[in-house]
């Protein structure tokens, strides 16, 4: 799923910049040994949203000025730190296509998808040590945070009474640490004011909760070329996105039906568009689609005070973006 630059994004050097970061991951990835440069270079390869390099770009417009280079090498660095994290998911989801191609582990094994994730957070690692200690150090703990949170979601799995709290600490630590990490890094970088970083770094997370939202909806409601995966692999994996919980937690017809499905030993897809159905003919999708709207606003609300022209401009317009692309 693409996240259309040209329409949010207005700020002319964060654009440049996006533009020159495939090159710079490239980089980054070089390695002596072919087999697993290939393997860490899989998903790279395959573009992505590259929502986390323009949040670090945009954000550093809200300081005094940063070097080129160290921009495009920290975004590059969290954006790395994605997608390690992404090749260990598919592991544990034993998912076998992302972005619309096999993934590692479907055409290689467990095994090299694990070495090649562990080398790309190796990576990203060394590079951001390598220009800031201090962001190293928020690095450390977005990372953690984001283990904590897959740890957490696999220990939910198949739980047709998880919380909805649960939920949400899930998704700001697997998805908003790093919005988060990048708005407060690019503010950073730039030599922006405590003030400023703590407003771009709340509006990072509430931004990261919104866009988790919205992916859970789409999850019910796209096909595989806009979502970039097949639809329902997690519900067959038993991981509940927010649509699903906010039906089960009803008191209704449905969520009892829905509660029937779900308890059946292997969803086959006639099952799965049956769970669906029930999802969205309980209001799962569009109360997703609410809360996505209602942390869209928190975002906005958070930078509300500060001054930025096209690149406050872009991070409000952002906002709306990530709630809308409903196809």
């Amino acid at each position: 799923m693409s996240l259309d630059t040209d329409r949010w994004l207005t700020h002319a050097p964060a654009g440049a910049l996006l533009a020159s970061l495939d090159g710079v991951l490239e980089d980054v990835l070089r390695c002596e040994d072919a087999r697993l440069a290939d393997a860490a270079a899989h998903l790279v390869r395959r573009g992505g949203k590259r929502l986390r390099p323009a949040l670090l770009f945009l954000a550093s417009a809200f300081g005094s000025g940063a070097e080129e280079r160290d921009l495009l090498r920290v975004a590059a660095a969290i954006e790395l730190l994605h997608v390690a994290a992404l090749y260990h998911d598919d592991v544990m989801d034993r998912a076998e296509s992302r972005r619309g191609t096999p993934t590692v582990n479907a055409m290689r094994g467990d095994a090299e998808a694990v070495t090649a994730g562990t080398f790309v957070f190796a990576r990203a690692i060394r590079v951001l040590t390598g220009v800031d200690g201090r962001l190293a150090s928020w690095a450390s703990q977005s990372v953690l945070a984001l283990s904590l949170g897959q740890m957490q979601e696999a220990e939910n799995t198949y739980n047709l009474d998880h919380r909805l709290e649960s939920y949400v600490q899930i998704a700001a630590r697997k998805t908003a640490a790093l919005f988060e990490l990048s708005c407060r890094a690019g503010a950073h970088l730039a030599g922006a004011g405590p003030e400023a970083i703590e407003g771009l770094g709340l509006y990072g997370r509430a931004l990261g909760l919104a866009f988790q939202a919205a992916d859970d909806a789409l999850d019910v409601t796209a096909q595989e070329a806009t979502l970039g995966k097949l639809p329902g692999t997690d519900l067959r994996e038993g991981v509940y996105g927010l649509p699903v919980l906010l039906t089960l937690h009803q008191n209704t017809p449905e969520a009892d039906n829905l509660r029937q499905v779900l308890r059946r030993d292997e969803l086959t897809t006639s099952d799965q568009a049956e769970a669906y159905r029930r999802v969205v003919a309980a209001g799962g999708v569009n109360g997703a689609f609410t809360i996505a709207q209602e942390y869209a606003h928190q975002a906005a609300t958070h930078i509300a005070g500060l001054s930025g022209g096209e690149a406050k401009d872009s991070l409000v317009r952002l906002t709306s973006y990530v709630v809308l692309r409903r196809n």
